[in-house]
């Protein structure tokens, strides 16, 4: 037998024991898994525009996905898969939810429970609760939750409540802060931002804890203004999954906690109906 032949039955061969490894590796619930995450923001009876979605139009669209095949995923079950724990359904999605509107619990989440469904919530923690907008003394509309209104969701495990920041939820234009979102200000020093962001990490936390039932583990960035450096900040301050609103699908990796990092979520409106959805979702996810 030749060199050349010897070292082309070898690169056979290792390919064979890659191919065997793949295969014992996913048989074994291990691989790789494309999540997509749905995001939501109010409810409403009627849809005077996008953002805001319909009772029944929530109701088609979570409808179909049960139909065709998608089961709800929590955070926490999307991290415990990462640190190579249970498998994920075959086909998973994450629904989440920014700001923390009161139709969250009133309108959404009766339908998520008659489906089976669950969702996370993305709570603002200056409103949680609240009446007034603190900065401008303003009616705050749509209402917001508060953490007592959504514990028995909670409880049920219909809704989890994770962080959209404290008060990092506005941007320069709106006059209270020179900060967009969470990003760092012109000339703001390294030390600085990081303890800017601590301490709204530390109002977020001392507002909720004791009154939500499930670990702050989570962060959707305002606005979906984020870049590495903050990331890296919020990663230091034991935050282990981030979201953005960049259109794309997640591809988790087992021991790999890099992939909860900056996920992309896809924003859903009040004209794709649940057979778009679902076309969506299986295009995007390989289904």
């Amino acid at each position: 037998m030749t060199r050349k032949y010897l070292a082309a039955l070898l690169a056979l061969l290792a390919a064979m024991i890659l191919l065997l490894a793949d295969i014992w590796y996913v048989a074994r619930g291990g691989g790789i898994c494309r999540l997509p995450v749905l995001m939501y923001h109010h409810f409403a009876q009627e849809s005077p525009y996008g953002t805001i979605v319909s009772f029944d139009k929530f109701r088609e669209q979570m409808t179909a996905l049960r139909d065709a095949g998608y089961e709800t995923v929590t955070i926490p079950q999307i991290i415990d898969f990462v640190d190579g724990g249970p498998p994920l359904p075959d086909k998973p999605v994450l629904i989440t939810m920014d700001d923390g509107y009161t139709s969250n619990l009133t309108d959404a989440a009766p339908v998520l429970e008659e489906l089976g469904m669950n969702a996370t919530v993305f709570v603002i923690g200056v409103n949680e609760g609240e009446e007034i907008y603190i900065h401008n003394g303003e009616p705050l509309s749509p209402p917001r939750f508060s953490y007592e209104e959504a514990a028995p969701w909670v409880e049920k495990g219909v809704i989890d409540v994770q962080s959209h920041t404290f008060d990092l939820h506005q941007t320069a234009s709106y006059g209270y802060s020179c900060r967009d979102g969470m990003l760092a200000m012109d000339g703001e020093s390294g030390q600085d931002y990081r303890r800017a962001l601590a301490e709204d990490m530390a109002r977020f936390r001392s507002r909720r804890d004791g009154r939500a039932a499930t670990d702050l583990v989570a962060l959707a960035f305002p606005f979906g203004f984020y870049d590495r450096n903050l990331d890296d900040i919020l990663a230091a301050e034991g935050i282990a999954v981030t979201f953005t609103i960049d259109e794309r699908i997640n591809r988790l990796t087992p021991y790999d906690r890099r992939c909860l990092r900056m996920m992309g979520r896809f924003n859903v409106t009040e004209d794709c109906s649940g057979e778009e959805l679902v076309r969506r979702l299986d295009w995007r996810a390989g289904h």
